[in-house]
């Protein structure tokens, strides 16, 4: 069986943390730490030197232009900062710290340790370093936060809470869409130090992504995000992006970066609302941000009218008549291998998912219908452009709205999951290529003719010894660069079995899960935490660490593999982000079943697969 006991990739945060999701980058300090160590050079400190010239005269025009911008008011400042001081920031980075690969279901970047308590170094690591205490003091400086709360409108920030830290990602790496709403942040900051010198100094190309995306509210009366964003800001040399972090409005993503030895290196902070005993502060000032009802993304995740139909989108629909019919194999034979309608075969794969509460199952469908399905897929993503790197150099990003057309529509919210499902009918207009037709209707009728049966309910319960007493199905489509779902409970409150069909080529640019699409099951009860509510997996290990605590099961991509897993309800389960480097998109016929226990000897004292 191909399935993992232990994944590669981690889980992601039940919190949709911010860019720099590490926990540790936030630092309380009294008002007298920045002194330390640097008693009367403190006080001739010039913040305003350490940025770029007549940049404070220009606070009323910077504050005209982020109340105007779109989707949600924001500024992209460039250049913003001295150039000799950038320099020295970028040299340090680059010579001096030590950055460490992160993975969730939620991102993959590598990321410094904590910049805001540069102070707590010691003295011979922080001579090192000049440059980023310099750029980190002018940031908090009271010159600059008088500048960023007129130019946001945000009011007073706080000055001695401080929160930064560096991120660096490379070829395949992302972070899905978030709000970073966490604690008491006011206003987020990002300041992009891309080697300058990049493209033969044309500077970040369209083609190499990584650019910050912008998304709207999906609708006036809606927290929850569009499907896909309205405004791309590429990572530019010397710019400071600033917006305010707004529960349920500032939604954000940083896009894959696909550019073959591209690195968009960058300095992500938040400013704090002030602290007791700061000027500005006010006990409520929390509860007159969230006045408008805004729910975060973090709400929204855990809301449970997000949840209730979080994988399928359906209510489940219950059997008509679980009696037995006599014509169950030559029904299942339409589209099912016989080997798996084989009583003794069945009987041993009852026997190993009552060891293991799951199974994968390769070759599930019958050769001709594989066969046909192949063509036509392979056919659609060609005509999308999708698949078409060889795994190592650049691949295309796809853009937003790639495949959405005829029966095929976006389904989010992104928040918690961005794919392309099936719908139960096209329009009259229908103009997506024959082979997505044809592939689409073989598709639809796997889904109602075989997956929602009596007959195939029926089967199961040969199979794993559970009666399927209601159903639900989707058929998806995750397309490299764009898709996902993120690890978030689905509001069932008993047992579920779950059936998916995966159809994805080019099985072995799959199987390690470097370039994602493989379904992860983690415990949902098993939380190591940080102050943020992240859960970090370190990469690079061999799969036995900590870090991989709560992680039950892990299933690559494979094609024509159907995994039957039984899933406890505090188990979650997503599927990761598919790179854009991916041999191509993930297709699968995704199905939950209610069950009941059918045989009382079946309580063998297994925990469940999942």
């Amino acid at each position: 069986m191909a399935a993992e006991e232990k994944s590669r990739a981690g889980r992601r945060s039940r919190s949709t943390s911010g860019s720099s999701s590490n926990g540790s980058s936030s630092n309380v300090v009294d008002g007298t730490q920045a002194k330390r160590s640097r008693t009367g050079a403190h006080e001739r400190f010039d913040a305003e030197a350490c940025f770029e010239r007549g940049l404070f005269g220009r606070a009323d025009e910077m504050g005209s232009e982020f109340a105007a911008a779109k989707p949600f008011p924001h500024i992209s400042i460039a250049p913003f900062c001295s150039e000799e001081l950038l320099q020295g920031v970028r040299r340090e980075m680059m010579e001096r710290l030590h950055f460490t690969q992160k993975e969730t279901d939620i991102f993959k970047y590598h990321q410094s340790g904590d910049l805001a308590n540069l102070d707590g170094l010691p003295e011979d690591e922080r001579q090192q370093l000049p440059c980023l205490q310099r750029l980190r003091d002018a940031i908090y400086s009271q010159q600059f936060r008088d500048l960023v709360s007129h130019v946001t409108g945000c009011g007073p920030l706080s000055g001695s809470r401080t929160d930064m830290s560096t991120n660096r990602y490379k070829q395949g790496d992302h972070l899905l869409l978030h709000d970073d709403v966490i604690g008491d942040r006011r206003v987020s900051y990002i300041i992009y130090l891309a080697d300058p010198e990049i493209n033969d100094g044309r500077g970040w190309a369209p083609e190499d992504g990584g650019h910050l995306e912008l998304y709207p509210r999906a609708s006036e009366t809606s927290w929850a995000p569009a499907v896909s964003p309205t405004r791309r800001l590429a990572p530019r040399w010397n710019q400071m992006v600033l917006f305010t972090v707004l529960p349920g409005e500032s939604h954000h993503s940083v896009e894959e970066v696909a550019g073959a030895c591209k690195e968009r290196l960058s300095i992500q902070g938040w400013f704090h609302f002030p602290q007791p005993g700061e000027s500005g502060y006010r006990a409520d000032q929390m509860q007159r941000l969230w006045q408008s009802g805004a729910v975060s993304t973090l709400g929204q995740i855990e809301a449970k009218r997000q949840r209730a139909t979080g994988l399928a989108g359906e209510d489940f629909s219950a059997y008509p008549d679980a009696a037995g019919a006599t014509q169950d194999e030559d029904e299942l034979a339409r589209y099912i291998n016989r080997d798996y309608l084989d009583p003794k075969v069945m009987r041993q794969i009852a026997d190993r998912f009552a060891e293991d509460s799951h199974i994968q199952l390769a070759g599930f469908l019958s050769t001709e219908t594989a066969s046909a399905l192949s063509g036509w897929l392979r056919a659609v993503d060609l005509h999308d452009g999708a698949g078409t790197g060889d795994g190592g150099s650049a691949a295309p990003i796809l853009p937003h709205g790639t495949g959405e057309r005829g029966q095929w529509s976006a389904f989010g919210p992104p928040v918690i999951r961005r794919f392309l499902r099936l719908d139960a009918a096209s329009s009259t207009s229908d103009t997506s290529p024959e082979a997505e037709r044809l592939a689409s209707d073989l598709l639809g009728r796997l889904r109602d003719e075989l997956f929602a049966s009596g007959a195939f309910a029926r089967w199961l319960e040969r199979v794993t010894t559970l009666a399927p007493s209601a159903q639900r199905a989707m058929v998806r489509r995750f397309r490299p660069g764009l898709d996902y779902t993120l690890a978030t409970p689905d509001g069932t409150a008993s047992t579920t079995l779950d059936a998916t069909l995966c159809l994805a080529h080019d099985v072995q640019r799959w199987a390690d899960g470097v370039v994602g699409g493989y379904q992860c099951y983690i415990d949902g009860d098993n939380e190591d935490a940080s102050n943020d509510g992240s859960v970090y997996r370190q990469t690079g290990g061999d799969g036995e660490g900590d870090g991989d605590d709560g992680i039950l099961l892990t299933t690559p991509a494979a094609w024509n593999t159907l995994t039957i897993a039984l899933r406890e309800p505090s188990v979650v389960k997503f599927v990761k982000y598919v790179s854009a480097s991916a041999p191509g998109s993930r297709w699968d016929v995704s199905c939950e079943y209610a069950v009941g226990d059918n045989d009382s000897e079946s309580d063998n004292g297994s925990d469940g697969a999942a």
